[in-house]
């Protein structure tokens, strides 16, 4: 028992409902919670400090015991157990407690409830965007139940402002005014938009007690597809590197389905979709993807379209119904030229190698009466629109023309030229031309089948003879008529005779060489070329050619091989033929690397000039004008050593000086005096000249004192 008491008085602590106590004793009713919920039970304990009588009242009457149970615990506490309560077991419960001092009270207040209930209340709505539209929460509960709605933690007031009664902390509803809370205590959306769906909360609270229960009501706003493409259409052009994308971008809930519809005919295997089918791409478009193409998006709710208007030009097709024919002057040939593509192309003939537009045509058929070989070659349909140009061509072949234009001349060695032929090709190149020729005794041609070449040439004449000649073209399928016959006499023309190759006077520089060239003889024709080929002295080596004017005198060959050996042959070139060749071998050495001069080596020879100059000048100077450097040195060293032989007369110094200053003659007396031993003679210093400075400084002094000789 103790150790329920304990238990009691420790929940008790909990909840202490506030006692009336007469002076004397204190009661105390401890109690679990005071909010009962119909049909549970609960204890309520009362404790006095002292002993004395216990009494349970219910709103100050007394408990009744055949529905709740009083105990006595001891002489000062008791206990009152409701089982099963209802609603009207709500109200105040004393504890009256009498001891010797007199009667003392405590009160508790029990709460009775019937727990808020939604019933049927539905918990999923869906709406159509714009409508206006209403979510009910039904709450039934004893005693009286409040209502109040919640979105995103916030209370919705009853004005849908957010200035409405709130419970607890959360925040009032601030949005756009579109909320409001109806008498009935249902939610009303205004004009319900996308951002209105989610969850709402509807809360229902016993008033004026914490006991609360709430109900999540998920709303969802449905709206019709609507479909939009960016573009009205797009004019493209046809081709295998052309590519269309349209995109629809397409709006709605329940998110729509995407469907569309094509131009027909369509080849859909070039059509290809993104994961919804909201972008449709049209690879390698062709001229049948042209016209209207449809984006439909479906849901629940209804169905929309756009339609978006592919234009297709094509770049123009040409197709002709021959394109080469082979006919024989005299006839006539047409040509058809069927031309396609959008815009309708318009056709054109055209002569293809001289650009001129063909008038003899019929819509798009090409005409050409009495075809002559002039009316050979090619001619091109030209089919033109806004897109591009196409253009098929088509050959006609005819007989070769007449040979016209050309000249005839003896050749060499009995034959003769036919030079700067000119014939029409009819419409085909010319593959070889028949050359026939007969003396006027002869009634038989004797022919010949050549190639294309200037001068064609009739060889194996008998020289001296007069013949007569024609010719006539061939092309790939046709023979032409033969020219106009005329009469020559051959002649007995040789080639011109081997050039001369003058070795020794080559000029070699570097890796290049110049070789003289002369010729002797030309063999009764000018000499129109040389042809030189040279090469290495190896067996592998592979002749490199090249050809000089006739009128040359040299040949030059560069960009040699260093150290290498060459072999070099020419030969000249007239109309009768080639010489034979001359052959020379020669050398390329390898160049003498040229030692670098340098800085000191430049600066040393400048030196050695200017002394060489400096010494030169010096010199003439001394014998001269008995001045500069070496005049000087000649005083200073032998001025007091100088002596003159007595047999040299004044005559002979005078010649001896005439001699070595290169006929420069001094007047008689004018001879310098010797310088003396003290450097004066009878008062006057005389100068040493270069030409009168002593061979050896041993020389002595002549004894002969006639001062009247020393000159």
């Amino acid at each position: 028992m103790t150790a329920n008491m304990m238990m009691l008085r420790l929940c008790g602590l909990l909840l202490i409902c506030s006692s009336s106590t007469i002076t004397g004793a204190k009661v105390d009713i401890i109690s679990g919670d005071s909010d009962l919920l119909v049909g549970s039970s609960t204890l309520l304990l009362c404790k006095a400090d002292s002993e004395g009588e216990i009494r349970w009242l219910k709103d100050n009457e007394d408990v009744d015991e055949d529905r709740h149970t009083v105990e006595k615990i001891d002489e000062s506490s008791s206990k009152l157990i409701l089982k099963n309560v209802e609603l009207d077991d709500a109200g105040i419960y004393t504890c009256e407690f009498e001891d010797d001092h007199g009667p003392k009270k405590s009160n508790y207040q029990i709460y009775v409830y019937q727990t808020p209930d939604f019933g049927n209340t539905r918990t999923y709505h869906e709406f159509l965007v714009n409508q206006t539209v209403t979510i009910p929460c039904v709450v039934s509960g004893k005693p009286a139940v409040e209502v109040f709605w919640f979105r995103n933690n916030r209370i919705v007031n009853d004005d849908g402002r957010g200035d409405g009664h709130a419970a607890g902390p959360s925040a009032l509803l601030c949005g756009r005014g579109h909320l409001r809370i109806l008498p009935d205590r249902s939610l009303q959306i205004l004009g319900i938009q996308q951002e209105d769906r989610g969850t709402y909360t509807c809360e229902g609270r016993i008033q004026g007690r914490p006991i609360v229960r709430d109900l999540q009501i998920s709303v969802v706003v449905n709206e019709p597809p609507t479909v939009l493409i960016n573009q009205k259409g797009m004019k493209v052009s046809a081709g295998p590197n052309t590519t269309v994308s349209i995109a629809c971008l397409v709006k709605g809930v329940p998110t729509p389905n995407i469907s569309w519809i094509f131009p027909s005919p369509s080849d859909v295997s070039r059509y290809k979709f993104n994961s919804d089918k909201s972008e449709l791409t049209i690879s390698a478009v062709t001229r049948s993807d042209f016209g209207e193409y449809v984006c439909i998006a479906t849901n629940k709710i209804g169905e929309n379209s756009a339609t978006f208007i592919l234009e297709v030009s094509e770049h123009p097709a040409v197709v002709l119904d021959q394109t080469k024919l082979t006919v024989i002057p005299g006839e006539a040939v047409s040509v058809n030229c069927n031309a396609t593509g959008h815009p309708t192309p318009t056709v054109q003939w055209f002569r293809k190698t001289t650009r001129e537009k063909m008038m003899n045509v019929e819509g798009s058929e090409l005409i050409i009466e009495n075809v002559m070989p002039s009316d050979g070659g090619f001619y091109s349909c030209i089919a033109s629109n806004t897109v591009g140009t196409t253009s098929e061509d088509f050959q006609l072949i005819t007989w070769p023309g007449t040979p016209t234009k050309f000249s005839v001349a003896p050749g060499p060695s009995s034959s003769v030229l036919i030079q700067s032929p000119s014939v029409l090709d009819g419409g085909s190149s010319i593959t070889q031309y028949i050359l026939q020729w007969k003396k006027p005794s002869e009634d038989t041609w004797s022919e010949s089948l050549v190639k294309p070449t200037d001068p064609l040439v009739i060889t194996g004449l008998e020289p001296y003879t007069e013949y007569s000649i024609r010719f006539a073209a061939k092309n790939s399928h046709y023979q032409g008529n033969f020219s106009t016959e005329h009469k020559i006499f051959s002649q007995s023309q040789r080639e011109p005779d081997s050039p001369i190759l003058s070795l020794s006077e080559k000029k070699l520089d570097t890796n290049s060489v110049y070789i003289p060239i002369k010729q002797l003889k030309d063999g009764d024709s000018p000499i129109l070329r040389y042809i030189v080929r040279y090469k290495e002295n190896h067996e592998k080596e592979e002749w490199t050619k090249k050809e000089i004017p006739g009128n040359s005198t040299k040949i030059h060959l560069k960009n040699l091989q260093y150290n290498a050996n060459y072999q070099m042959e020419v030969s000249a070139v007239n109309h009768n033929g080639s010489s034979r060749t001359s052959t020379v071998n020669f050398t390329v050495p390898q160049p003498v690397s040229q030692p670098a001069l340098g800085k000191a080596g430049v600066v040393g020879i400048v030196m050695v000039i200017f002394l060489v100059l400096m010494v030169s000048v010096d010199a003439f100077c001394c014998y001269t004008n008995h001045c500069g450097l070496l005049n000087f040195l000649a005083r200073k060293l032998f001025g007091h050593k100088v002596s003159e032989s007595k047999e040299m007369d004044v005559e002979a110094n005078k010649s001896i000086r005439d001699v070595k200053l290169s006929g420069i003659t001094l007047p008689r007396g004018s001879i310098p005096k010797l310088q003396s031993s003290n450097g004066a003679v009878n008062d006057n210093h005389s100068e040493v000249t270069c030409d009168k400075a002593p061979l050896t400084k041993f020389e002595k002094k002549p004894e002969s004192g006639d001062p009247a000789a020393e000159a």
